[in-house]
């Protein structure tokens, strides 16, 4: 497929080839390989060789290009703010609105080209301003969605790989955690259950979470996540055990354990690790980051023991 890039104007900024992988009434998928010379951008650097899976719409207002090297590592996602893509049975023509988003594999997030989005704002019709400014909040989490399959498939990899079972014990994040571990087809393979111990009688009964730790140092407490992820490798008989305790908002919160303090612990035979996290965001948000962060450890701690085998 022939594929050209115009500005805002209309103005045509790049052409080039792609192999169409997928399509369907809402756009196309393309990848295309990058042939021209290296070019960094700060964020990323677009080297010879490197692949770009590209997906375009016809009814909404972006596109996202997800980067790998030339080896097949990924790089990251990156995503322009468009008018829809005009797409025919073999070209296609998408016109920037100069907003992006980068995203590279550890799941954060960047925006770009704010002042040049605004300086060119004048040109622009009220609803495309309008359209273009909401679209970044809809792209983030369409991004983010793409990133948590992602690291869904190498926890998958790593655990399946190792023979290991899963188990999450949460709190603040009510079973967000194994929702999100479970919606990835072919889970059942690793992924055992859960115990939402939102509750501190739970916590002792079903996870073993002792008394002492309870009085001594909260629920909210890095003894409390820890006794959590251990707890439910027991209960459940599982090798890996991922718990999550904190106050999610919007109140419950004091000086010393303000709204949005987080523990998340992992468990396995090799390694125990514990974290705190202070979330700015509302009740949802809190939920969500966590369940996002817990992903991020349970995956570097897959991968850690892996390398002190090696």
């Amino acid at each position: 497929m022939y594929i050209r890039k115009l500005d805002y104007r209309g103005v045509e900024k790049a052409r080039y080839e792609g192999e169409v992988l997928a399509r369907d009434e809402h756009g196309v998928l393309i990848q295309a390989t990058w042939a021209r010379p290296a070019v960094s951008l700060g964020f990323v650097t677009f080297e010879r060789g490197d692949v770009l899976r590209e997906s375009f719409y016809n009814d909404r207002w972006y596109n996202v290009f997800e980067i790998y090297s030339a080896q097949g590592c990924l790089k990251g996602w990156y995503a322009d703010v468009a008018r829809p893509a005009r797409i025919s049975a073999d070209s296609l023509e998408w016109e920037d609105l100069l907003l992006d988003i980068w995203m590279n594999p550890a799941g954060e997030l960047q925006t770009l080209d704010e002042d040049e989005f605004s300086a060119a704002e004048p040109d622009l019709t009220p609803l495309e301003r309008t359209v273009a400014r909401n679209t970044l909040d809809v792209l983030r989490q369409e991004l983010l969605r793409r990133w948590r399959a992602y690291m869904n498939d190498r926890i998958a990899q790593a655990l399946k790989g190792r023979r290991w079972s899963a188990a999450t014990a949460e709190s603040c994040t009510g079973g967000l955690i194994g929702d999100e571990l479970t919606n990835r087809a072919g889970s059942s393979d690793y992924f055992m259950g859960g115990v939402i111990s939102y509750d501190n009688r739970i916590k002792q009964q079903a996870l073993g979470v002792s008394a002492e730790t309870l009085a001594q140092s909260g629920a909210v407490s890095e003894a409390c996540a820890l006794e959590m992820a251990r707890g439910v490798r027991r209960a459940l008989g599982v090798h890996v055990g991922v718990s999550a305790t904190g106050i999610a908002g919007p109140g419950g919160g004091s000086p010393e354990k303000p709204v949005g303090l987080v523990f998340i612990g992992v468990s396995t035979p090799r390694t125990e690790l514990v974290r705190r996290f202070v979330w700015p965001h509302d009740r949802i948000g809190n939920k969500r980051a966590t369940a996002d962060a817990a992903l991020r450890m349970l995956l570097e701690v897959l991968e850690s023991d892996a390398g002190e085998r090696e």
